[in-house]
């Protein structure tokens, strides 16, 4: 007998469901296997993970070395010992700092940067009258730059003028007032064991310290200290010990100034340190009424003036097989007074 209508529509929807079922169990298999696949997943994560906490550190790599001719490396300040309390201007570093002495170094704290200048680097602290005759300047020169951001310091520069009030604190139970120049010089040299240098006996004929001059077209001021000269160039210090010293003097002739073209050889630069290069630097408009002075002193001093001293180097050189005789010995001597071409 033929199937009714009704029945033949029955069968189809049962046919629809039973196959839609089937495949609904496929995809929620699939989903469980998903599943369990996260779930190992997961547990190997963790327990890398606490495999990986439970070992211990691996040993922090070696900081690399500085190059040779960098800043020296920042040492530690150690305990403070005094602080100044006002700021203090300064050439060189340019800016208002605020200074801190410590155990083993000074410290400079500027508005972005802090500058650490160990005791161990300071070569010479000087105080000299500024060339202008306005108050007075502390020069403390390093026989090694120390960083300053990411460029380098070579020298302090400080210039405190007539008008600043005195500064005073006590260091190592001495009370230190005065202008700003004078404590901090006397608290550099108290700190590094160096002495306090100051102008020598050379008096140029204005009454004043130093002699007025240009180094191309910045003026300058040139001081003949005992040892040696130094040429302050805005912020800029050049200092040449007489010892290694060449010097050509361009008389004045009919002009009212004379020249004096300097050159220092390098001192010899320490181990593992790149060599120096001599230190070249040509002095105009100096006063002509000065000229023979000058010369005079150049010459007392040792330095080899226009070629003076060229035939006592040939002769030692001959004595002593080709070395330059009394060289070795001008550099010992000078050990501590590298010329500082500081910026």
């Amino acid at each position: 007998p033929k199937a009714s209508p009704g029945s033949r529509l029955m069968a189809t929807s049962q046919s629809g469901l039973e196959a839609e079922l089937l495949s609904t169990k496929a995809r929620l298999a699939a989903v469980e296997a998903e599943l369990a696949d996260t779930k190992q997943q997961l547990a190997v994560a963790l327990a890398s993970s606490s495999a990986a906490a439970a070992a211990p550190p691996p040993p922090a790599a070696a900081a690399p070395a500085a190059p040779a001719g960098s800043a020296a490396p920042l040492d530690r300040p150690g305990a403070l010992l005094v602080e100044l309390a006002s700021d203090l201007s300064f050439l060189s570093p340019r800016g208002k700092f605020r200074l801190s002495l410590n155990e083993g170094a000074a410290v400079l704290h500027g508005k972005s940067a802090e500058i650490a200048v160990p005791y161990r680097l300071v070569s010479r602290v000087l105080v000299l009258p500024e060339a202008s005759g306005q108050g007075s300047l502390c020069v403390v020169t390093l026989a090694a730059p120390v960083a300053n951001g990411k460029s380098q310091v070579g020298h302090l520069l400080l210039h405190s003028k007539p008008a600043e009030p005195k500064v005073e604190c006590s260091l190592s139970g001495k009370p230190l007032c005065g202008q700003p120049a004078s404590v901090v010089s006397q608290a550099f040299a108290s700190l590094a064991a160096v002495e306090v240098g100051g102008i020598g006996s050379f008096k140029p004929f204005g009454g004043r310290a130093a002699l007025q001059c240009y180094v191309k077209a910045t003026e300058a001021a040139l001081y003949l200290l005992e040892k040696e000269l130094l040429v302050k160039e805005a912020s800029k210090v050049h200092v040449m010990p007489y010892s290694r010293l060449r010097v050509e003097v361009l008389p004045p002739d009919s002009r009212r100034t004379f020249d004096l073209q300097l050159e220092c050889a390098a001192a010899d630069a320490p181990a593992g340190a790149p060599a120096k290069t001599a230190l070249k630097l040509e002095l105009s408009m100096l006063p002509a009424n000065e000229c023979d002075r000058v010369s005079e002193l150049l010459q007392r001093k040792r330095a080899n003036v226009n070629g003076s001293l060229d035939g006592e180097a040939a002769s030692a050189g001959a004595v002593g097989g080709g070395a330059a005789g009394g060289g070795a010995g001008d550099d010992e001597e000078e050990e501590d007074d590298d010329d500082d071409d500081d910026e």
